[in-house]
């Protein structure tokens, strides 16, 4: 009997090779730009379950794994638009495809992306072929609190999952946006005034509804702690408030439950945000941030993230005249906390270049990295999950064959979770298209 019971024990660990190894891809022999603990030469990453099982220059691979040469080249993990609106629009000129906001009331902060997101997006495809793996879609820059955002991996056929964190954050419009949207219709906000005021109003009642829900509570404790020491029936109890979706996403970011992503350009509404963080206690993260170079050792100071972008060579508007190109570096050198979106609908796949630009005016490549990777996930919290080349995380890895953001740098092969993409789009399909249709070799 114990002969037979150790003859098919020795059977089940001999088939558990083959079939563990189905589950396993050994990205082998590259240089792996770990971003959380520098750069390993001639490195392996070990994949299993869609997960990072072991990163290092001697990782044993199991027999029967898929094995990726990465020889020559270089392995990082996947990039992270810090901003944009990926899912939500497929056309911007194009209504039917756009469903980024509502522009009924400047207030809305009950509209979630996760109810809008489009699996279907071809922007998907385009965009993942660049090494950009994840985005924190947002809604857009119309509303003065324009709804929550959601990050979101573009490797999904369902919303489901596409969602990696939802919400992520709370969004505010500060500057010409909403003035724009709501000024020519005789609505307000019309000036900057208009805009603290409303925002401090709009917290205070949050503040308020919050207070009711916990005196509630706490009579109901009291009443069901009466009720426990008498004989016979207790009497109906009071009705709760009624629930109100504005209230309970302002509330969330006033218990910090939610951080507040607040776009502000000029000097000025970086102030404005500043003053409204310290009010309400909010968990703020800038972004856009045209001016804030000239703020960067108070931002140091307060330990308030930036993420700057779209990086511009040249004013966009009134509230951008202060734009610079050295502006991502700047806050580097002073200690700022930095990541880097395109705040882009359609566009999304540029990330590199915007990065590009960032180096080019000095800043460090590694911070470059990190401004696209572990740093956004440390913003938004899912930095356990993704971010950085280490055990336990989520495999969304992406091998080039040459340094990141380099112009003439191609993506070979990306992983999310664990999956090997198909890097082809329209854009490549296209090209192939006419190419055969011309006979051109």
């Amino acid at each position: 009997m114990i002969r037979k019971t150790l003859f098919i024990t020795a059977l089940i660990i001999a088939a558990t090779p083959s079939v563990w190894a189905q589950e396993a891809i050994a990205i082998r022999g590259g240089r792996l730009l770990t971003v959380s603990h520098g750069v390993i030469e001639n490195g392996t990453v070990l994949v299993v379950d869609g997960k990072i099982k072991a990163v290092g220059a001697s990782v044993s691979i199991p027999p029967g794994a898929q094995v990726i040469d990465a020889a020559g080249k270089v392995v990082i993990p996947g990039m992270i638009d810090a901003g944009d609106r990926l899912g939500l629009v497929e056309i911007p000129a194009e209504q039917i495809t756009d469903d980024a906001t509502e522009y009924d009331d400047p207030i809305h902060p009950e509209l979630r992306v996760l109810d809008a997101l489009n699996p279907g997006s071809e922007l998907f495809r385009v965009t993942r072929a660049q090494g950009i793996t994840n985005a924190v879609s947002t809604p857009a820059n119309g509303n003065l609190i324009a709804g929550q955002g959601a990050v979101i991996t573009l490797g999904g056929e369902t919303v489901q999952q596409l969602v990696v964190e939802s919400p992520a954050a709370l969004v505010i419009n500060l500057g010409e946006a909403s003035k724009m949207t709501y000024g020519p219709k005789g609505k307000p906000p019309e000036t900057r005034m208009g805009q603290m005021a409303m925002l401090r109003q709009e917290f205070l009642n949050a503040q308020h509804y919050r207070a009711e829900l916990k005196a509630y509570a706490n009579r109901r404790s009291d009443k069901n702690s009466e009720t426990e020491t008498k004989d016979g029936e207790g009497s109906k109890p009071a009705a709760p408030p009624a629930k109100n979706l504005k209230f309970e996403a302002l509330a969330a970011a006033l218990d910090g439950k939610l951080p507040v992503v607040i776009r502000a350009n000029r000097v000025s509404d970086i102030e404005m945000a500043l003053r409204l963080a310290d009010e309400f206690h909010l968990r703020i993260i800038l972004a856009d941030a045209a001016a804030a170079w000239r703020l960067a050792g108070q931002l140091a100071e307060k330990k308030i993230p930036v993420i700057v972008g779209p990086i511009l060579e040249e004013p966009a508007s009134m509230e951008t005249l202060d734009v610079r190109l050295e502006n991502a570096a700047i806050l580097h050198r002073a200690g700022v906390p930095i990541a880097i979106q395109t705040n882009s609908s359609n566009e999304v796949r540029d990330l590199p270049f915007d990065i590009e630009y960032a180096i080019a005016n000095g800043l460090p490549e590694d911070a470059a990295l990190a401004a696209v990777t572990l740093n956004p996930a440390r913003f938004f919290g899912f930095e356990d999950r993704l971010g950085s080349l280490d055990e336990g995380k989520q495999a969304n890895l992406v091998v080039l064959d040459g340094m990141p953001f380099h112009v003439k740098t191609h993506v070979v092969t990306e992983l999310i979770n664990g999956k090997v993409m198909d890097l082809s789009n329209r854009q490549t399909e296209l090209y192939e298209f006419y190419k055969k249709k011309y006979g051109i070799q």
